[in-house]
């Protein structure tokens, strides 16, 4: 764990809001906003609590996790009845990628893996003698496990169910543990609604209103499992093995076996993850606890060690092989990442800069706003407070996770990319709401009152009521999911003779080219009619060109990032002529808020 010792960018988010929080400023991610920017409550107040004890937040993250993490695997293992069970377990959780590779990260999952394995042991113990603390311990920690990552009941709910029912003997006792062991539940949830008007995190509001159909969500989830096997075909392979032999073994574990599937079906369900492994790792470690526990014969051992030598040792070099050149930068066309491989050469415990992990200094400073959506953890650790970040992606931001995501044949899970209403970012600029959009602009003057408003002023709390109720003013969004809405109301205008600089490769705001903050019109010369375009742009961003005829705006072609460093060059082909016309407009449809244009030709 020492050497493969990382932290995630999306870990990067919370301990922003863990800085904010120890400083004063709440536990939110943007200073002038209360948007609840992480799933797992129980997770950022042990981060925040180790915060203050070590003074350093990046100590406190890599201690918190190798500490849990250490302690769920000596949970499993303490159980083996085997020398068998302890070489194939020990070897499962050293050979893992998945496992290896969030047993850090600065994410939930080793909180996650201890709490479960807690739950299964005070499972058994309400199995062999129903018990009043045992089964006011299960539901404490299911409470302790939602606060962790919610998703995880889908795991535990067979298991919660055959708890209830050998409690069910005495029905008031049931109704009592019960309503105690919600109790932290009810509490947090009671809070969530006070502070930040709702009781889920926005990033279940991002990620859950995408607004991609389902049947998509399947056929990328499938792809996530299929892309898991292909990386890391031992943890799919024993969860898959540790099942069928588990299944006969006793009522408890084939509870735990259909928690399992039921969580791999949601995890199809919503599309996967960018990060590969990552939920997986879950669904491992219940299949462990199983496992370990069992009498096995030695031919059933025989098949578990051959599983870890055939799959498990020839993925060594990214486990226990692995060392500080461990990289990989490649993102596939299905969008799923090696997480580890991608951050681990600037974030590593053993190879980043010596500077990197120090406190940082958290003085508000300049007050600005920046859009961005990758690198929004880090970035908004490095930038400081003072920085208001417009994360597109709609994970930090209560009005861009409630609009659907833009339409991407090509969506990546995690990123569902939102087009900004119109003068969004003027607005919080200025601190003013100067949307164009009328629906848009009424919905977000709710929501201002419920993030920005006094915490104790009743119209908020009229606001948090019709909000959480679907009682707000209904809005037409197709808008923002298949149309092409500009950034800001002013455009920029700029001469087809102005547009030679043909260089590769130069930064976006060099010398010739055009920069833009929403979008630019370009005027030719007369009116033109054309079906080639090269064109030079910042590879950042994704654009969308329209050309004016007979006053409507007709869309031609929408533009997507290309590899390259600075401007890169687009030679485009389209479909059929453009109608005629003089005015070409060039706008930004998702990016970083830095646009430029260097050349544009028509043929």
């Amino acid at each position: 764990m020492l050497r493969t010792a990382w932290i995630s960018d999306d870990a990067a988010i919370t301990l922003r809001t863990v800085m904010n929080f120890l400083h004063g400023y709440g536990p939110t991610f943007n200073l002038d906003e209360r948007v609840q920017a992480y799933t797992h409550p129980l997770w950022f107040l042990l981060l925040s609590a180790t915060s203050v004890v070590t003074g350093n937040i990046f100590l406190a993250t890599f201690l918190l996790s190798i500490a849990c993490s250490l302690a769920a695997v000596w949970l499993v293992l303490s159980r083996a009845r085997s020398i068998w069970a302890v070489m194939i377990v020990g070897g499962l959780f050293i050979l893992s990628k998945a496992f290896v590779d969030f047993s850090t990260s600065g994410l939930e999952n080793p909180l996650s893996h201890l709490l479960l394995g807690l739950m299964i042991m005070a499972a058994a113990h309400v199995s062999s003698r129903p018990a009043d603390k045992y089964s006011l311990l299960f539901w404490l920690l299911c409470s302790a496990l939602y606060l962790s990552r919610p998703d995880l009941l889908v795991i535990v709910a067979p298991l919660a169910l055959w708890v209830a029912i050998r409690s069910s003997f005495d029905k008031k006792q049931l109704l009592g543990a019960l309503l105690l062991g919600g109790l932290p539940v009810l509490l947090w949830t009671a809070f969530s609604l006070y502070y930040y008007g709702f009781p889920f995190p926005n990033t279940a509001y991002a990620k859950l209103g995408s607004g991609i159909p389902l049947d998509s969500r399947i056929t990328q989830g499938v792809r996530y499992l299929l892309h898991c096997l292909d990386r890391d075909p031992l943890t799919l392979a024993f969860i898959v093995l540790g099942c069928l032999f588990a299944f006969r073994s006793s009522s408890l574990n084939r509870c735990l076996i259909a928690g399992v599937v039921s969580y791999l079906a949601y995890v199809i369900s919503i599309g996967g993850d960018f990060m590969e492994g990552r939920f997986l790792t879950a669904p491992l470690y219940v299949t462990a606890f199983m496992v370990v526990g069992e009498a096995f014969q030695r031919i059933q051992w025989l098949g578990f060690g051959s599983i870890l030598c055939v799959f498990g040792l020839p993925g060594a070099g990214n486990t226990l092989l692995s060392n500080a050149s461990y990289s990989n930068r490649e993102i596939p066309h299905n969008g799923i990442a090696d997480e580890r491989g991608f951050y681990y050469p600037s974030f590593g415990l053993l190879t980043s800069q010596r500077t990197l992990f120090s406190q940082p200094d958290w003085e508000i400073g300049e007050r600005r706003t920046t859009i961005v959506c990758g690198g929004l953890g880090f970035d908004g650790i490095f930038k400081g407070p003072g920085v208001h970040f417009i994360d597109y992606c709609g994970l930090a931001d209560p009005l861009l996770a409630r609009l659907p995501a833009r339409y991407d044949a090509n969506w990546r899970p995690g990123h569902f990319y939102r087009q900004l209403p119109t003068d969004y970012q003027i607005s919080l600029d200025t601190n003013q709401n100067l949307l164009k959009d009328p629906a848009t602009k009424s919905y977000w003057d709710s929501l201002r009152l419920v993030t920005r408003g006094p915490l104790n002023d009743w119209d908020r709390w009229g606001e948090i009521f019709r909000l959480n109720l679907g009682l707000d003013q209904p809005r037409d969004l197709s808008i923002y999911r298949n149309g092409l809405v500009p950034r800001g109301s002013e455009h920029k205008i700029g001469r087809i003779g102005d547009l030679r600089n043909v260089v590769e490769g130069v930064e976006w705001d060099a010398p010739g080219n055009l920069v833009f903050s929403s979008s630019i019109d370009i005027q030719l010369d007369r009116d033109s009619s054309f079906d080639q375009i090269d064109i030079s742009l910042d590879n950042n961003d994704t654009y969308a060109l329209q050309v004016l005829s007979a006053g409507v705006w007709v869309p031609i072609i929408q533009i997507p990032p290309k590899r390259g460093v600075g401007m890169v060059r687009h030679q485009l082909v389209l479909p059929e002529k453009t109608p005629p016309s003089r005015t070409i407009r060039l706008t930004a449809v998702s990016g970083d808020g830095m646009y430029s244009i260097g050349h544009l030709i028509v043929r």
